[in-house]
């Protein structure tokens, strides 16, 4: 039988630091790092920690998931970050964060997509079929203006949420299409 055990690890002091979130990883990860490496944000991040303080100005730099980021901004746990319009659309917290500015990186679109077919699909002829993606509101949401119906929780189309191999859904049955960045 396997045995959790909860560490208390020691963090660093950040109480007088400008906490700057940024992705941990994927797509906007190296492209972050380039960016604070070319405006002389200087740090040290230790394999496997999640924070790092820059050495030469008042800055805890805090890895999170892109897709937390937008959230924690908003909710003022964050004083700062960089994540994607997606992020933030999909997060609902438009009205809660400000753009600073676009960075010119990470452009990506929202596709449906579906098996390929004989024939060809459009959007429409998904509308009260099972649509998979780890992008619900935002999916919910272009449903919603596809039926004509003003809340997006009381469309027809089902609307599922899986956090990975989103393409996978519909050759093991789950759904008729996908939502997904590409």
């Amino acid at each position: 039988m396997a045995t959790s055990t909860f560490l208390n690890a020691s963090l660093p002091d950040t109480s007088d630091r400008m906490l700057f979130a940024v992705p941990k990883k994927g797509r906007l990860y190296d492209q972050c790092l380039g960016l604070l490496n070319s405006i002389g944000i200087e740090f040290h991040r230790k394999p496997r920690h999640d924070i790092a303080l820059v050495t030469n100005m008042p800055i805890a730099l805090i890895f999170l998931p892109a897709a937390d980021i937008a959230t924690y901004v908003a909710k003022g746990n964050i004083d700062i970050g960089i994540t994607g319009l997606d992020i933030i659309s999909e997060s609902q917290t438009e009205n809660d964060v400000a753009e600073l500015l676009r960075l010119g990186f990470g452009k990506c679109k929202l596709q449906v997509q579906v098996p390929l077919q004989p024939q060809s699909c459009s959007v429409q002829d998904l509308v009260g079929k099972r649509i998979v993606t780890s992008f619900i509101n935002l999916t919910k949401q272009r449903f919603a203006e596809l039926e004509g119906v003003s809340d997006p929780d009381k469309i027809r189309t089902q609307v599922r949420f899986v956090s990975g191999s989103v393409e996978a859904a519909c050759g093991l049955g789950l759904a008729d299409g996908i939502v997904d960045l590409v």
